[in-house]
């Protein structure tokens, strides 16, 4: 009898740790989302950081926006406004192996749990600061990356202010010159826009070969008008730079819905790594994919601001 009790309650005891088992984190949340524990009928606001369990609901407000990551490493957005429960959400989610993701999803948590306070203390300052890359400066071009840039041979977004030449109308056109160290052009591009996209595998035998590269932007007609030379420098360490490539491309493959939330962790990875240029790339994307969630543009300023690239 005593051994028939202690395996009833055993089991109770187990059941009941599954149905506690954590299942997704919030990681974004944009509107007056709630969630609905089953201890707690009544709803309640969802934060950064919260844990959601399988017993749970969530309830997306009409315009709203939720990030969430499972607990295997892979993420999942919501955006049509109802009513979804917890353990019908994990379905969605991909069960292939997720090693790489999880890390980095794992990282960004905890980064947004603890910068949360800060971010929301500062929410207008960080969007200021990711303003002010756009705001022009007269005849000067102040490119908006570090003078020496550790990259790899991935996309990497190249930005600078916009200029005001003579008279103060704005700069029509900026052309970009990528060289190698003994100023052998290597790209010459013409854009209208104060950033260009330059996927770096695209003369990835060059940059691994050379080592270094050197960028400038120019006012296309005020040639005068140019800017300081920037470096663009390949991982050195052979070991260091496959180790990272290994990692980025399993990464990538993880993550294989193009969505912000993927662009965030993969912004992460790059930041993480001291891949400046690229992690401004993801942030980028990641703002394109879903202009109207602020919390990209407040982690972006933040980002550059901790970088050191723009004054907060």
């Amino acid at each position: 009898m005593k051994t028939n009790v202690l395996f009833v309650l055993a089991f109770f005891i187990s059941a009941f740790a599954m149905a506690q088992d954590e299942l997704f984190k919030v990681l974004v949340t944009k509107g007056d989302n709630k969630y609905i524990a089953s201890a707690t009928p009544a709803p309640q606001a969802l934060i950064v950081g919260k844990k959601l369990y399988a017993n749970d609901k969530i309830v997306l407000a009409t315009g709203g926006y939720l990030g969430l990551a499972h607990k295997s490493g892979k993420t999942i957005e919501l955006k049509t406004a109802g009513t979804y429960e917890i353990n019908k959400l994990v379905a969605q989610v991909s069960t292939q192996n997720a090693s790489v993701s999880e890390k980095y999803v794992n990282y960004v948590a905890g980064q947004m749990t603890s910068n949360n306070e800060d971010m929301a203390a500062n929410r207008t300052k960080y969007m200021a600061v990711t303003g002010s890359v756009e705001r022009a400066t007269l005849e000067k071009i102040k490119p908006i990356a570090p003078k020496e840039a550790i990259v790899l041979d991935e996309k990497v977004v190249l930005k600078w202010n916009a200029v005001k030449v003579s008279g103060g109308t704005l700069a029509k056109t900026y052309v970009v010159t990528i060289a190698n160290m003994f100023d052998s052009t290597i790209l010459v591009q013409e854009t209208p826009d104060t950033q260009l996209v330059v996927d770096l595998s695209k003369i990835s035998g060059v940059l691994i070969n050379e080592k270094n590269l050197v960028w400038t932007v120019a006012v296309k007609e005020h040639s005068k008008i140019i800017s300081d030379k920037f470096n663009l420098r390949y991982v050195e360490d052979p070991a260091k730079a496959q180790e990272l490539h290994n990692q980025f491309t399993s990464l990538k493959a993880e993550l294989t819905e193009e969505t912000a939330l993927n662009k965030l962790v993969l912004a992460s990875f790059c930041a993480q790594n001291k891949l400046t240029l690229n992690a401004m790339e993801y942030y980028e994307e990641a703002i394109k994919m879903e202009p109207e969630v602020d919390e990209y543009k407040v982690m972006y300023g933040q980002f550059l601001s901790q970088s050191g690239l723009v004054s907060k």
